[in-house]
């Protein structure tokens, strides 16, 4: 775990964030793209919004994603991405998961045409953004997950996220709206991320609220054990700054140690 000191002034609020523009992905979904602003040009963050799968837009940076948005100025890209929304029976799981999949392969093959540098591609999501980014980091060389064949990333950043769907009582409207009000239990555990861990996964950072009214913190916890025991070595930040603990911790993150792990994966 990391400490919880370490919190610094985002970019945010002295300059806005300026897109170079936008670009389709995939046939009918559109993503933000913004080019490192300083620092090189040392990779990519692929980041997913929140909504509960359901609702949200890529327009939401400036509630949840600072301390991701902020690597544009240590030489990354960020490519902010839309995705399908589920909406009665239309778009359930994994539609998501394939359209953020989608969204990294995009990356590492017309990126460069934009100005990117897939060299580091990281996978970055808030609640169920959190919850993809963590399906996509450790699924991509497991067989049954919902990911596919899709290529890999270098690490995944999951705050606020659900990742085991099996426990009772757990966000069952995201539950229902994502897997449907009748899923089977192959379908809840496929959605759950946990069951996907394994040595061979990229690194994670994992970010939570201990007081998140929403998502228990148990899920962080789980998350962090079970991929600490495939020896994967995963950094979690407990946020419990009394102003900025909740279902959005982001403004009272540990962004000095983030800084750092995304140096580490970019090495």
């Amino acid at each position: 775990m990391v400490p919880t000191a370490g919190r610094q002034t985002s970019r945010s609020a002295t300059a806005p964030y300026v897109s170079a523009g936008t670009v389709e992905y995939s046939p009918g979904l559109i993503a933000d793209l913004y080019l490192p602003q300083a620092g090189g040009n040392k990779g990519v963050i692929v980041l997913v919004h929140a909504g509960g799968f359901y609702t949200g837009s890529r327009q939401q940076i400036a509630a949840y994603a600072t301390p991701i948005m902020d690597q544009i100025d240590r030489g990354f890209a960020v490519l902010n991405i839309d995705y399908r929304l589920t909406s009665g029976n239309q778009n359930q799981f994994p539609a998501a998961v394939a359209d953020v999949s989608a969204a990294i392969d995009w990356t590492r093959s017309s990126g460069p045409n934009y100005g990117i540098n897939p060299a580091t591609v990281i996978v970055a999501g808030h609640s169920a953004g959190g919850t993809l980014a963590a399906l996509i980091g450790l699924g991509a060389n497991n067989p049954n997950s919902p990911r596919g064949n899709s290529s890999p990333v270098d690490g995944w950043i999951a705050i606020s996220g659900i990742y085991d769907m099996r426990v009772p009582g757990v966000a069952q409207l995201q539950q229902r709206a994502w897997l449907g009000p009748n899923a089977s239990a192959d379908a809840i555990q496929a959605g759950s991320a946990v069951t996907l861990a394994d040595a061979g996964d990229a690194p994670g950072y994992i970010a939570h609220g201990t007081q998140d009214p929403l998502v228990p913190v148990a899920q962080p916890f789980t998350l962090f054990v079970t991929t600490w025991l495939t020896g994967t070595n995963p950094w979690l930040d407990l946020v419990s700054s009394t102003d900025c603990n909740g279902h959005i911790p982001t403004c009272a993150m540990n962004t000095g140690y983030l800084n750092m792990w995304v140096d580490r994966i970019a090495a």
